[in-house]
């Protein structure tokens, strides 16, 4: 695909929508248990519709050997705070480079007053252009 048509693809034609979300206050067992049932790595938190955090897999097994009681922990004490965010407008290129250069495999896509309106995996934009090449 040619980088002109590349850069008119937005953060809104390939995020995933209609997350499932957890609060602070969610317990990280409940969260997990989330996680599993839509087979997913992460969990956006929020307050109010707005994002707080992200609970990621990597959180939750980094935080075992420190917490034997981790299950019944809220998510707040684990989670990765101040997620990378990318307005729905942003083009892949520049979600590309927000993953880049902020070492993640995830961004959270949010309106004008930090609502969340999905997620892009970099998973997700790998699949995409293996998809757009033919692969």
């Amino acid at each position: 695909m040619a980088e002109s048509a590349v850069s008119c693809v937005t953060a809104a034609d390939v995020m995933t929508t209609g997350l499932r979300t957890c609060s602070a206050f969610s317990s990280v067992a409940e969260a997990s248990l989330i996680m599993r049932g839509v087979e997913c790595g992460s969990i956006p938190v929020v307050e109010a519709g707005a994002i707080i955090g992200i609970l990621t897999d990597r959180d939750i097994a980094l935080a075992l050997a420190d917490h034997p009681d981790l299950a019944s922990l809220p998510v707040s004490e684990i989670m990765s705070k101040n997620p990378i965010v990318v307005a729905p407008t942003a083009t892949v290129s520049e979600v590309e480079a927000k993953l880049t250069e902020h070492g993640v495999k995830r961004v959270l896509v949010v309106d004008a007053s930090g609502q969340l309106l999905g997620l892009i995996a970099r998973v997700d934009l790998a699949s995409r252009a293996g998809a757009e090449a033919g692969l």
